[in-house]
């Protein structure tokens, strides 16, 4: 590792990222396909077109240089820098097990077909394991495509293993991308963005976290109207707005907690509008860096661009925080050092909505956790939903239970008593979590249920229905639905889910639950600043 700041920015900036050969893909685990799949499995002529592509790829990668990959890089003081001291002198310790965490969406999560470089996760890990190679690293991708953070917040914090080193947080697209609403510290989206961050340090209060700003590059055709507004017929090409994700209020609340930012937006912002200049500091153009289909997914070369911004901040943090601490690892300094670390207490949340959710824990059973809790399920099936290409990551199928016929009722059996964490006091909300429509097909077929409570305990039933969701609100989790019901405590708790009929203009009754939740009912102290921003967001 670097011993001086300088020689630490100089290693970040002039480390090559490396990537994945073909023999290190994993092989893919093998899924049941329901009737509500629209796509299959890549044909061979796809595969062939693949390794082409691949082999292409391997030839032809993108570079960047220093001065935007410092543009990208958010850090902090080392001080202040959660866990990142224990991070370097573990990644330093030969035979040490180093565990990698990465929570997202899509742009995480990643292409399967474009394996082994499916998102830029793979190439960062590469690009760690050679620069530590007597270090034994691992990664585990939460990531799950077409979800915001209030799913990961409510639901996912949880499966991230205890012992974990590393935690990379990409929420700054998804649910924030072409809307207002990660734009003030009383949205439910920022506020979501915060609570996970509390939960996850919670949850594995010995790593340390990087959030990861992505951004979407799109390009909009503008029409241009004369000096009286006239339309002129002339349009002209513009970037999405800068300030059009979650990245400028996420920022603000991950230093707070210690956490550093790596920004694909600031690193990349004014060269993606123009082909020439993206083609000059890059080597490659909009075209070979961005999807065809949707411009907010990277290619395999855009997602090792991506990566070269993120392993920059990575990198630079390392050194700098071994840099700014004197003493050798294990000796009783850095253990001093280091326990002064993890004394650090949660900081007071910044938002409001944050604040009254800081110390409980909900219940949740949401896909492959769900099924332990199904008591009678004899008229649903067990399946994972494809939307999109099968993948081999742990979360990143929705997975749950199916069922197409008006009347089929699904029993579960849950804890609304003791199955969360500092509700004594608090009335709880059951949550019942729904696939929404992702394709035609399903749009087409898509039916609508009611949850209700059967026996121990007792709630309002209320209707899942997709299609009356408004998105923005609480209740509208990227891909999943939420309907919300108070519920009483009870320890054996059962709740039933029938299919009721068709939503508006289907035709089908197709239904796919994905879980439950229990969350502790809190309410948010606001000040007259508060009650302004919500007003004027019309936030929940």
């Amino acid at each position: 590792m670097p011993q001086s700041l300088q020689e630490a920015t100089s290693k970040a900036a002039n480390l090559q990222l490396l990537t994945p050969t073909p023999n290190s893909a994993s092989s893919h685990a093998t899924y049941h396909h329901t009737g509500l799949s629209s796509s299959s499995s890549s044909s061979s002529s796809s595969r062939t077109l693949h390794a082409q592509q691949q082999q292409q790829q391997q030839q032809q990668q993108p570079s960047l240089p220093d001065v935007l990959l410092a543009r990208g890089y958010k850090g902090l003081a080392p001080a202040v820098l959660r866990n990142w001291r224990s991070l370097a002198d573990k990644l330093n310790t030969p035979g040490s097990n180093v565990t990698v965490v990465a929570f997202g969406g899509s742009i995480t999560a990643g292409y399967i077909d474009d394996a082994p470089n499916s998102s830029w996760v793979d190439p960062l890990l590469a690009s760690l394991k050679s620069a530590y190679p007597a270090a034994n690293i691992s990664v585990v991708n939460l990531a799950r495509g077409g979800h915001d953070v209030q799913a990961a917040a409510t639901c996912w914090y949880q499966l991230a293993p205890q012992e974990a080193d590393l935690i990379l947080v990409e929420y700054s697209v998804n649910g924030c991308n072409q809307n207002h609403k990660c734009h003030s510290f009383m949205s439910p989206r920022v506020a979501a963005y915060e609570t996970f961050l509390r939960r996850i340090i919670r949850t594995a209060p010995g790593a340390a976290l990087l959030a990861v700003a992505a951004f979407d590059f799109e390009l909009f055709d503008v029409s241009m109207p004369d000096s009286q507004g006239q339309p002129t017929g002339i349009s002209v090409t513009r970037p999405k707005a800068y300030f059009d994700s979650g990245e400028n209020f996420h920022t603000r609340v991950a230093h707070r907690y210690g956490v550093p930012v790596a920004s694909v937006r600031d690193a990349l912002y004014d060269i993606f509008a123009d082909d020439q200049v993206l083609l000059k500091a890059t080597g490659m153009t909009r075209a070979q860096l961005l999807s065809p289909k949707r411009m907010i997914h990277p290619t395999t070369a855009g997602h090792i661009l991506f990566a070269n911004v993120i392993w920059y901040t990575l990198q630079l943090t390392l050194g700098t925080v071994v840099a700014a601490e004197s003493g050798t690892a294990g000796s009783p300094q850095q253990q001093q050092q280091q326990q002064q670390q993890q004394l650090l207490l949660l900081p007071t949340p910044i938002s409001p909505i944050a604040a009254a959710e800081a110390e409980v824990e909900p219940f949740c059973a949401e896909g492959a956790r769900l099924q332990q809790y199904a008591t009678n399920s004899s008229s649903w099936s067990w399946s994972h939903l494809l939307i999109s290409e099968p993948c081999p990551h742990p979360n990143c199928m929705a997975t749950g239970f199916s069922a197409s016929q008006i009347g089929s009722t699904l029993e579960l059996t849950i804890d609304t008593l003791n199955s969360t964490r500092g509700a004594a006091g608090h009335r709880r909300s059951l949550l019942g979590i729904f696939q929404l429509a992702r394709t035609a097909y399903y749009v087409s077929r898509m039916g609508v249920a009611q949850l209700s409570c059967v026996r121990g305990c007792s709630c309002s039933p209320v209707m899942m229905d997709g299609k009356a969701l408004v998105e923005g609100s609480n209740r509208y989790w990227g891909s999943l639905g939420i309907s919300i019901t108070e519920v009483t405590p009870h320890p054996q708790c059962v709740v039933a889910v029938t299919i009721m009929g068709s939503a508006a203009n289907s035709t089908g009754q197709d239904f796919f639950f994905n879980g439950l939740a229990v969350v502790p009912i809190t309410q948010s102290n606001l000040n007259r600043i508060d009650q302004r921003s919500k007003r004027a967001f019309r936030f929940e």
